[in-house]
């Protein structure tokens, strides 16, 4: 349903012969959502990396860092992971070149979050290929998902995005 709106030109001048008036739709007066704005919590895992940079920096208890990966993990990450599966990459054909390469990065990136023998080369690798990652999806993922999606679906990935926790709800910022 549109509404429609009329706006008189202040730039046209008076003349007889031109009565041009504006004729504005709702819709197009509304902003135009985009993933982006929609995935905006996607874009904040870059501060988890971040966190485990400053962490490692600031020679921080190697367990204190570990304890919040396994929670950022389990809490925040893998729950975006299985809604960008579900949600995003069902947009684009499974086959697509750009969605296999995803799906093997967020494989990756799940084996990362299980630390092994030598945890501080595990979180090195886990920060910087989620960074990678991060990256890699905004600058090529997200436009084509842009492409396929409508108005009506950024509105739902944004309300489902933002159910999601946030690095505040940590209980140890060691990173301040």
């Amino acid at each position: 349903m549109y509404i429609k709106l009329r706006l008189f030109d202040p730039n046209l001048k008076p003349n007889p012969m031109n009565t041009a008036l504006h004729t504005i739709t709702a819709a197009q007066k509304q902003p135009k959502e985009t993933i982006i704005e929609s995935c905006r919590k996607h874009h904040k895992s870059l501060f988890f990396c971040s966190n485990i940079r400053t962490g490692i920096d600031r020679m921080v208890d190697i367990d204190r860092i570990l304890a919040y990966v396994a929670w950022y993990g389990e809490t925040i990450f893998f729950p975006q992971l299985e809604l960008e599966e579900q949600t995003l990459f069902s947009l684009i054909d499974e086959e697509h070149y750009l969605i296999i390469r995803a799906n093997k990065e967020h494989r990756r990136l799940r084996r990362l979050f299980t630390i092994g023998k030598n945890p501080m080369k595990n979180l090195i690798c886990l920060e910087e290929e989620l960074e990678f990652h991060i990256r890699f999806e905004e600058k090529n993922l997200y436009p084509e998902f842009e492409k396929k999606s409508t108005q009506k679906q950024l509105k739902l990935i944004k309300k489902q995005f933002n159910k999601l926790p946030s690095n505040s709800d940590w209980n140890d910022p060691f990173w301040l």
